[in-house]
């Protein structure tokens, strides 16, 4: 049954269903691939975000284990962020090229000028790797991105700030609240209104508290979800009354600059005054803010977010100063830009117009390539539900997360994040339910939009960048990557007029109608929940499970694998085994003898599972090219994920190193199944114990 109750043959919110149609999925793929039925021995592999990085390493390690024939082996391919770069490039040739196998890196390009992997290595700089395409191309996408963005969002903003200014009733403003020698603000009636119910509200938190103390102590009202109930009362009172008075006081706060330099002898700097306010807001904001992430590491963040709050006050007194100081809302132009804001409103995809539609543009253009001999298909449009078991390739499982910040479940709001899985069978979350991706509306179902929002690592509203005044610069300045997209548990609707972007970025801009419940749901990076593609895998109970952790880790924390260890616990009742602590001794020493580690899964119903980590990290006995590279290099392989442009010699030093540790790991006599190479790698790890001291 839907939301509203009626039957629908393509949702469902029974995971048991979307398991079992994939079972069915992964017994036509073993036929094809010349495999015996799954006996509970499936094989996961899961590809970890970590940008271009990720897919540069994870290509070799795909290659060799190609070459081992045990990448013929894996039955689902869960993939995060840079991971799905790889990951969906090689589901794309697999599908136009079905006769090919597993090794179609080596495939040749519709132009004849050269194989695949000449494409990938040419296409390291994937932003700007296109002919024509340069660092230019890149900056003024994003500039006009920004600029129609405030083009849109910008003149209501306006015209709420000059409503507020407005002389409504004659309310009257108190003589006290005035700077020296300056009169108390006129009419502004509206910002009258928002200072004395944040200051009523300010006034009503000690009986509120007085209400709480009296319920708490009580011996006859013990009620927790009371208690609970209350105290987020308090914290929102508190929060709410602050926010009021910051924006009632803007009057006041714009004539800041006018009072300071009231004295001064020169006719410039008294005329000056007037930007005073907004100038020093945004240039004092900007200085906290770079000092405040340069002691981040510290743990001094306050700074930081002192300086993003002024920042965005700086915004609103500049809004003020043109809506009311100039009354740029009252002039022709404004009327025409407010009608430009209504048109693109009511009209345009919020998701086409962003960096997202770049984003996709370009991933699609360097990891869907064309090949010689290839089925024609339409690339933009390639439908994930189009991506067959009968090509032998494994189940693909694309991971991103589901925006819950204002979702009524406590969780999934702490968490502010759910994890969202896109696969060719069904598409949806635990939060939303599943549909059947190929009756899946909108674009989100495609491939190359897939593998966009799984990587859109920049977003609002993320557990990295959940504070308000950080999330209003973002949405408002539209730096932004993720997708709003349809609700699994909605079906499309006959389109009528909404102000979609007005109402879509403002969701995102004040944090409101982030949850599961909407119509319109927000889909970000996969990472923002969980960055190796393991969750996923656990969900499923799969056998055997190998994960690449290719994020940047330059302090080996292994921090995404302990949220994914955690998050399993909690949600699966998973148990994982993983002691991985002697790789961090091992680099220590100076390189590691076996970048990988074999645990042990317990899932919640008594089976029993294998999995093996493996990392990028230097190790003995490497090929010159990569030594080399690491040389000139020290952060190598760690080099942050911001670096999403390799050239040449950086692109080979990764490949090579995803192909010599995973073909150390599978050998050079190969293995006739996973059972056989799990076990081979316990046997070697059995007299190396992980609690040794060195």
């Amino acid at each position: 049954m839907n939301a509203h109750g009626s039957q629908d043959a393509t949702f469902t919110r029974d995971p048991g269903r979307v398991h079992g149609d994939e079972r069915e999925w992964l017994r036509a793929r073993r036929a094809a691939a010349g495999l015996p039925p799954p006996d509970d021995d499936e094989v996961g592999l899961a590809l970890s975000g970590g940008g271009i990085r990720s897919a540069v390493f994870n290509l070799g390690l795909l290659q060799s284990l190609a070459r081992a024939d045990l990448l013929r082996r894996v039955d689902v391919l869960s993939s995060v962020s840079g991971g799905g770069y790889i990951a969906n490039c090689f589901h794309w040739l697999r599908h136009v090229l079905p006769a090919a196998g597993d090794d179609v890196f080596k495939a040749c390009l519709a132009d004849g000028s050269g194989n695949v992997l000449d494409w990938l290595r040419l296409n390291g700089k994937f932003l700007i790797a296109f002919q024509g395409f340069s660092m230019w191309t890149l900056v003024a996408s994003i500039l006009a991105a920004t600029l129609l963005n405030l083009l849109v969002l910008g003149p209501p903003l306006l015209l709420l700030l000059w409503l507020l200014s407005r002389d409504w009733w004659t309310a009257e403003w108190p003589g006290w609240l005035a700077w020296s020698g300056e009169a108390a603000p006129a009419g502004h009636d509206g910002f009258w209104l928002l200072l004395r119910a944040g200051l009523w509200m300010l006034v009503a938190f000690p009986l509120v508290a007085v209400v709480f103390g009296f319920i708490v102590g009580s011996l006859r009202a013990r009620s927790q979800g009371m208690v609970r109930t209350l105290r987020l009362f308090m914290g929102k009172l508190l929060m709410l009354s602050v926010g009021l008075i910051g924006l009632g006081l803007i009057p006041l706060a714009a004539r800041s600059g006018d009072a300071a330099l009231a004295g001064a002898s020169s006719d410039w700097m008294r005329q000056a005054g007037i930007h005073l306010d907004y100038a020093a807001a945004l240039a004092l904001g900007a200085v906290l803010l770079l000092v405040g992430q340069a002691r981040a590491r510290a743990g001094r963040e306050g700074l930081a977010m002192l300086g993003l709050a002024l920042l965005v006050y700086g915004v609103i007194l500049l809004g003020y100063y043109l809506a009311v100081e100039l009354d740029v809302v009252t002039s022709t132009a404004f009327a025409v830009c407010f009608g430009l804001s209504l048109l693109f409103a009511f009209t345009c995809d919020v998701n086409r117009v962003s960096m997202f539609a770049y984003y996709r543009s370009r991933l699609l253009g360097a990891f869907m390539p064309r090949v010689e001999g290839g089925i024609p298909e339409p690339r933009p449009e390639f439908h994930l539900h189009r991506l067959r078991p009968e090509h032998g390739a494994p189940l693909p499982v694309i991971n991103t997360c589901l925006n819950t910040c204002s979702s009524s479940d406590p969780k999934r709001q702490a968490r502010a994040g759910e994890s969202f899985f896109l696969t060719p069978l069904w598409l949806g979350s635990t939060a939303t339910g599943f549909r059947r991706s190929d009756d899946y509306g909108g674009d989100a179902g495609t491939m190359a939009s897939a593998m966009t929002i799984s990587a859109a690592a920049i977003d609002p509203d993320t557990h990295a960048t959940r504070g308000r005044a950080v999330s209003f610069l973002m949405a408002l300045l539209n730096v932004r990557l993720g997708f709003w997209g349809l609700n699994p548990d909605r079906t499309p609707a006959r389109w009528v007029p909404r102000l979609l972007w007005w109402q879509l970025l403002g969701r995102e801009m004040l944090g409101i109608g982030l949850s599961e419940s909407h119509r319109h749901i927000h889909l970000s990076d996969g990472g923002h929940f969980e960055n190796l593609g393991l969750y996923e895998l656990i969900r499923r109970r799969l056998r055997y499970i190998v994960v690449s952790d290719a994020g940047a880790d330059p302090d080996l924390d292994f921090s995404d694998l302990g949220r994914a260890i955690e998050r399993v616990r909690v949600d699966f009742g998973a148990e994982i085994e993983l002691a991985v602590d002697g790789l961090a001794r091992e680099r220590e020493r100076g390189a590691a003898q076996r970048p990988w580690r074999l645990g042990r899964i317990r899932y919640a119903d008594g089976s029993t599972g294998q999995i093996l980590y493996l990392r990028p990290m230097m190790c003995e006995g490497l090929s010159a090219d990569i030594y080399t590279y690491w040389r000139g290099h020290p952060l190598f392989p760690d080099e942050p994920t911001s670096n999403q442009f390799f050239g040449e010699a950086q692109f080979e030093a990764y490949r090579a190193l995803g192909w010599e540790i995973a073909s150390r790991l599978t050998g050079s006599d190969g293995c006739a199944s996973v059972a056989e190479w799990f076990q081979r790698l316990a046997d070697q790890e059995a007299p190396v114990p992980e609690a040794v001291a060195s």
